[in-house]
């Protein structure tokens, strides 16, 4: 393994999600009075995104001066830069509220650049300290751990793997530690938002980092997605109720699992061209067989591209329940929803709607069948 994948590398390479849209939402109104020194260019760029639509503002600069006056319907990321691409490199990240910001600018070194921002902005800089000295520990692992690779060194591959997994550790204590003592602050609603935007991250994580949270921002977006996220998470996790969804049949019907309601049902994800589903099929036909007239069906959801592929395979394995797709691949809705990157891959539901097991293969499905169906 030449390189460790560590997940707060993804959190200080993220620029962020949200931000404003100038719409008919409420907003707010702060200003920018800028200087900047050691750039020729004639205008000066801020960057924000807001529901996943990228927003550019630019001013001119007289006599290495600039102004910005910015609506924003919540406080939230933003960042400049030098042009108009909003992915351009490098920037300088800074978070608004309705505060006024007074920033000092180094054109060809904009990372060094300073900016004063009122109590928000001190929020974000304080975050930004923390995350940069795990960083740091973090890039000098990652050097030493190269060494040790190219040396052959397994034995200090392995502790410095093992130091990674304390350094994990600290980093989402210390980042639950931030937020238990900014429980006000909106950069505690960004950090929750994007820092536990991890599948590695348990979910009670989250809902802990979320119950630090002061009653006065709890109806931000940023806190909003988060809530909604452990909601979903939870949707796919044993003895919890499955998440809702809706997609079409090959006829083009839509169904939904909603519909299904009163009864058991395996949720089944699959695809034609998927040798180990094809020989799970036969278990599941055996199973639906002998319980499709006590209160139990199937619902196939096809990891498919291709449709002709995919009904042809329904049949020729006498799937005779129900089926829908979106015909996305590995990017089908549903799958991403339930956190699909493997197939066969079941859930079995009971009639409330509550996630019984997953996984249920060979004679486990037929096994658990006859546990639950008197």
């Amino acid at each position: 393994m030449n390189k460790i994948i560590f997940f707060i590398l993804l959190l200080f390479s993220t620029k962020l999600l949200w931000s404003q849209s100038i719409s008919s939402e409420k907003t707010f109104s702060f200003k920018i009075d800028g200087t900047i020194r050691n750039y020729n260019g004639k205008s000066i760029y801020v960057h924000h995104k807001w529901n996943e639509k990228d927003y550019t503002d630019s001013a001119k600069i007289v006599k290495g001066k600039f102004v910005f006056n910015l609506k924003s319907v919540e406080p939230n990321l933003y960042w400049f830069t030098t042009v108009s691409d909003i992915n351009a490199q490098p920037n300088y990240l800074f978070f608004a509220n309705n505060e006024p910001i007074k920033a000092n600018l180094i054109g060809d070194s904009l990372l060094y650049s300073s900016l004063q921002g009122g109590l928000t902005q001190n929020d974000y800089v304080e975050y930004r300290m923390m995350i940069n000295n795990f960083v740091q520990i973090q890039q000098k692992l990652q050097a030493d751990y190269n060494i040790a690779t190219q040396k052959g060194d397994v034995q200090t591959q392995q502790s410095i793997q093992n130091e990674y997994q304390n350094l994990n550790g600290q980093f989402m204590t210390g980042i639950k530690t931030y937020i238990k003592n900014h429980p006000k602050s909106p950069v505690s609603g960004y950090i929750i938002y994007t820092d536990f935007n991890n599948p590695n991250i348990p979910i009670s994580d989250l809902e802990e980092a979320l119950s630090f949270i002061d009653v006065s921002i709890k109806n931000t977006k940023f806190i909003k997605l988060a809530t909604k996220r452990v909601e979903d998470k939870k949707g796919t996790m044993v003895g919890y109720k499955a998440v809702n969804f809706s997609q079409q049949t090959p006829e083009g019907k839509l169904i939904s699992l909603s519909d299904y309601k009163g009864k058991f049902v395996l949720i089944d994800f699959w695809a034609s061209w998927c040798r180990p589903c094809r020989m799970e099929n036969p278990n599941v036909v055996n199973a639906f067989n002998l319980y499709k007239n006590r209160g139990f069906t199937v619902l196939g959801i096809s990891m498919d591209s291709n449709k002709e592929a995919w009904v042809q395979a329904i049949n020729q394995d006498n799937l005779t329940w129900s089926h829908v797709s979106d015909l996305k691949g590995w990017g089908n809705e549903v799958g991403k929803t339930f956190g699909v990157t493997g197939i066969p891959q079941n859930y079995l539901i009971d009639p409330n709607g509550i996630i019984l097991a997953k996984n249920l293969r060979g004679p486990d499905l037929e096994k658990k069948l006859a546990e639950i169906i008197k």
